[in-house]
């Protein structure tokens, strides 16, 4: 049965993971020169497309900002999917009839959709990073541990989707305070990438805010009247 609500949320939400898949693919092709010349033609319109190849990658390029943007983007796109659209359609009466406790249920779908966020960010970080470790591809040089801020911004994104999802499955007619956890779980992750001694404060902290905000999740469907 549990295996049957992750093939659901996967079916359901693999639209937003290959559109994010897709994009990294063409951040990646401007970043490493490997565009064809269809895709040069079609997509010169795009500000971030004109990036070129930086000599030490990781460093002297946007890829952190953009693999950020692309994630908090999918994060919040994926959270929504799985938390409002249930009630909206009427679809969680079915779901929560199922033989499985709330609890389950939802624990289900918050690791479902932190596991799906997680493949489609590390994705890029493993290609630029792989192509940046083969002799001869650009000419500076390249350590794994020169990609410490994208891991950081990795780590942080489930943040911004447990926020998402908070917000989607919190009943409320103003949007104010409806958003409010996804605010707050984006300024959250905002602080804690650029904290110093990431692995000493920032992570410590970054465990807390995500077990509050499951916490939340958790107290909020376990009450709430579908």
């Amino acid at each position: 049965m549990v295996l049957a609500i992750v093939r659901k949320e996967l079916r359901e939400t693999r639209l937003f993971a290959a559109l994010a898949i897709g994009l990294y693919l063409v951040y990646l092709s401007a970043l490493t020169a490997k565009w064809s010349p269809l895709v040069t033609a079609f997509l010169n319109w795009v500000p971030w497309t004109s990036e070129e190849a930086a000599d030490v990658p990781f460093v002297q390029d946007n890829f952190a900002s953009i693999l950020c943007f692309i994630g908090a983007a999918l994060a919040i796109a994926l959270g929504f999917r799985q938390s409002a659209w249930e009630p909206s359609q009427g679809t969680a009466l079915y779901l929560l009839h199922l033989p499985l406790g709330r609890r389950t249920i939802f624990v289900t779908k918050l690791l479902t959709g932190i596991g799906l966020l997680l493949l489609c960010m590390l994705f890029p970080i493993l290609i630029y990073g792989t192509w940046a470790a083969i002799p001869g591809t650009h000419p500076g040089p390249f350590e794994w541990s020169m990609a410490g801020h994208a891991i950081h911004a990795w780590l942080v994104m489930p943040l911004v989707y447990l926020g998402a999802f908070a917000s989607g499955i919190r009943p409320g007619r103003w949007y104010g305070s409806r958003l409010l956890p996804l605010a707050a779980a984006a300024f959250c992750s905002l602080m804690l990438a650029f904290l110093p001694h990431w692995w000493l404060i920032a992570f410590p902290l970054l465990l807390l805010v995500a077990a509050v905000l499951v916490s939340d999740i958790l107290w909020e469907t376990s009450t709430r009247d579908f």
